[in-house]
């Protein structure tokens, strides 16, 4: 019985300290917005005029004589592209296991030299299952349009092959620079696509 005494007395004294702790905080908050309110008081209210600035776009570029003279790229010039990515897409994408680097000498019409040059080095392998990979079909939507550069997005349907010859599809996302070279669109640099750039 002693022992339920103490268990009980000491369970007491701590919900006694927790309700003075949280009592002292409420009252600790009530002075400080007390002290915030008289020193709003004191203080005059005194209203600053500002002029309103009115905004030029490229107002800044043309004072220093830098205006870029925006003009919107041609119909044939994004038909060139549609054209364009779909047969890199279709050379690049597809991959068998066999001959995993066949890619790289057909993108060669396709693409810039530096480009071309990362895909030097690039090792595409199999995976445990995959090990051929076709495109069936790509769709193309344009990001940044531009006369010398554009960005592209690009979702390929594609038909994947596994061990055993069983196939299914999937979708690959890419984002796709093309830069005007030479009076030709080549591909300059592509990544796969996340989530965050089908904004």
């Amino acid at each position: 019985m002693k022992e339920l005494v103490m268990k009980w007395l000491g369970t007491m004294i701590a919900l006694g300290m927790i309700a003075l702790l949280i009592g002292s905080i409420i009252e600790g908050n009530r002075i400080e917005q007390e002290k915030a309110a008289a020193e709003d008081q004191q203080q005059p209210v005194t209203q600053e005029k500002q002029s309103v600035r009115k905004y030029s776009p490229n107002e800044q570029a043309e004072a220093e004589k830098y205006a870029e003279e925006v003009t919107a790229p041609t119909e044939e010039t994004q038909t060139d592209i549609q054209k364009v990515i779909p047969e890199f897409l279709k050379v690049y994408v597809p991959f068998n296991i066999e001959n995993p680097n066949d890619f790289l000498k057909k993108s060669l019409p396709y693409v810039t030299d530096n480009l071309y040059k990362a895909l030097e080095q690039e090792q595409r392998r199999g995976t445990l299952t995959i090990v051929k990979t076709k495109v069936l079909n790509v769709m193309l939507e344009p990001q940044k349009e531009g006369l010398e550069e554009q960005w592209w997005n690009a979702d390929i349907e594609v038909e994947h092959t596994d061990q055993d010859g069983q196939t299914s599809t999937s979708t690959l996302a890419y984002i796709i620079k093309v830069n005007m070279i030479d009076g030709k669109w080549k591909i300059d640099d592509l990544a796969v696509r996340s989530r965050a750039w089908n904004s």
